[in-house]
């Protein structure tokens, strides 16, 4: 019996430590949310070198200034692209530059990489804003990946375009850093509540592709609560550049 006794408490022993060091891990996620859910991104200087000569800066509200690029300026059909966290956005405008028959603008968030100010979600939606007034463009098709996604869907629902593309959307970013970090960090738990706006139902339908595997499970979650607002498009094998490129000339031509 004593030795019963005994096994029984080194058992709860190592239950209350796991607890304890459990409960420490999700206090230190919950008070590190900001800078998950809005780190700064890490300079592509790659990237922003071979985008140098269409480099331009967006004014925002608060009087900082935000980085950004342009390709090929000369055409009128714009594409307004919108990087995920942690994301520098001149990455996929220098990938970019290989499709034809469309101007690319992006911009990078507050406090990422290049931009001004202090990251965070205070002025992600006036930023946005701010952004597609930047784009300088009448009529605007998005580009959004990952939570970009949100922006970009949310900027459609606005009615500020007239079309958009979401590469491995995340529908807000309590589910993207939930489903990163598993029961380390809780959906519940999450105080940032920038997420996609359901409430107008004449938003134009938009497309999803999924290029990263890893993010399937958010991808499949969103598209299973709202599977009548959006299409996804499968890759087949093809590169994300090549299934994008046929999908804005679709939206160019409808």
């Amino acid at each position: 019996m004593h030795a019963l006794k005994t096994l029984l408490f080194k058992i709860l022993r190592m239950i209350g430590i796991f607890a304890l060091v459990y409960i420490c891990l999700l206090l230190y996620m919950v008070l590190s949310e900001r800078r998950l859910a809005f780190p700064r991104a890490e300079v592509d200087k790659v990237s922003e070198e071979a985008l140098r000569k269409g480099a331009m800066l967006c004014h925002v509200e608060d009087g900082k200034k935000l980085q950004g690029w342009v390709v090929n300026d000369s055409l009128s059909e714009t594409v307004l692209y919108f990087a995920d966290r942690g994301e520098d956005a001149a990455t996929f405008l220098a990938h970019a530059q290989k499709m034809k028959g469309f101007r690319f603008v992006t911009f990078n968030y507050r406090g990422a990489a290049g931009s001004e100010g202090t990251p965070g979600e205070k002025y992600f939606f006036s930023d946005i804003e701010a952004m597609v007034g930047c784009a300088h463009a009448e009529s605007l098709i998005f580009i959004g990946h990952g939570t970009g996604a949100i922006a970009a869907y949310n900027s459609l629902a606005s009615g500020l375009g007239k079309g958009a593309i979401l590469v491995d959307p995340a529908e807000s970013f309590r589910s993207a850093l939930s489903a990163r970090y598993r029961i380390f960090f809780p959906e519940f738990l999450s105080r940032t509540r920038a997420e996609m706006n359901f409430e107008n139902s004449e938003t134009p339908i938009p497309i999803v592709i999924l290029d990263d595997p890893r993010r399937g499970e958010v991808v499949r979650n969103l598209l299973n609560r709202h599977s009548e607002k959006f299409v996804q498009v499968e890759r087949k094998g093809r590169s994300l550049i090549d299934v994008l490129q046929d999908e804005l000339f679709k939206m160019k031509t409808n």
